[in-house]
């Protein structure tokens, strides 16, 4: 059941890019392919092993796992032109201004979460850089998005979302219903659960702390995240909105899904692969609960397709 209440911040308007955001694209259309590619074939020589499932790209960190990027690979798999897009988890809209410059017919954002004085700070900005595209935004639980008639959509995209839902092979199908024969789902999302940092709380205070929701007992945890004041992960805890689920399952329920593999992105985390080479009783410890890789791999990003013959 999705929540009540508006829950823009006070004041809030859509931000434009600032003087460095525009500074780095050049950078991140030129270099970061060129600095990628060169790590991921050094990170698929150690982790690709330990991973256990193809893998067409590796990050050592987030350099490189910008929306741009991601978005010209949806392009690339399925032209974004004239298309009707869902985006999943959309919060106030800013990631929705993205697929705008590829000129799709329709952009809905849907959230858990009501944001409207956001989205309507977000219509005015997308009406004045794309006034052909329609946008609009629903508020509703992801897991029951019954309010779309089935196969209303050619992608169903969403950015740091699938690791806050707490039933993602249901999610799924509702994806697969609202989705066309032949259409596409992309997603990025962490910090992974089993990773540094996965429940988006620990580390805050360093390093060396970045597993202590795998390994600190209940109550010496739920001391430790109440001393959290600045990060949303009490909340998302609170409210189980964590998937738990390790890399490969995540694959595994997008393939039982009736999905087909387009394209899979992993980043690894160097705060968690850090913390476990220089504290070996924390790396004994850790791996007691969880692979090297799952601890790990912090983040992912797929690209999958929906059969062109509709099952």
């Amino acid at each position: 059941m999705a929540t009540t209440g508006d829950r823009t911040p006070p004041g809030y308007q859509y931000p434009a890019d600032g003087l460095i955001e525009q500074a780095k694209k050049p950078i991140r259309r030129v270099v970061y392919p060129v600095y990628n590619g060169i790590v991921s074939r050094l990170l698929e020589r150690k982790y690709g092993p330990l991973a256990g499932f193809p893998v067409d790209q590796w990050l050592w960190g987030q350099r490189g796992n910008d929306l741009e990027r991601h978005r010209r690979r949806v392009n690339h798999v399925l032209p974004i032109a004239e298309r009707e897009i869902l985006i999943v988890g959309c919060g106030l809209g800013r990631d929705v201004v993205s697929w705008l410059p590829y000129h799709p017919a329709s952009v809905t954002g849907v959230d858990y979460f009501d944001y409207s004085s956001g989205w309507n700070a977000f219509r005015r900005t997308a009406a004045s850089r794309q006034p052909s595209v329609r946008v609009d935004f629903r508020q509703a639980d992801l897991l029951d998005i019954g309010q779309f008639a089935p196969m209303s959509f050619d992608i169903v995209a969403s950015d740091a979302v699938f690791e806050h839902v707490s039933d993602l092979p249901r999610a799924l199908r509702e994806l697969d219903r609202v989705l066309r024969p032949g259409g596409v789902v992309y997603a990025t999302f962490g910090p992974l659960w089993y990773s540094w940092h996965g429940d988006h709380v620990s580390g805050y205070d360093g390093p060396a702390s970045g597993y202590n929701h795998l390994l600190l007992p209940a109550e010496e945890y739920r001391r430790y995240i109440e001393q959290d004041t600045e990060h949303d992960g009490p909340f998302w805890l609170e409210h189980g909105l964590f998937s738990y689920l390790r890399p490969r399952e995540y694959l595994e329920s997008l393939a039982n899904a009736g999905f087909a593999r387009e394209f899979v992105l992993v980043v690894l985390s160097p705060d968690g692969a850090h913390a476990l080479a220089a504290d070996p009783e924390l790396r004994r410890r850790a791996t007691a609960v969880a692979s090297e890789f799952d601890l790990i791999a912090s983040a992912m990003s797929v690209i999958y397709r929906k059969p062109a013959v509709s099952r």
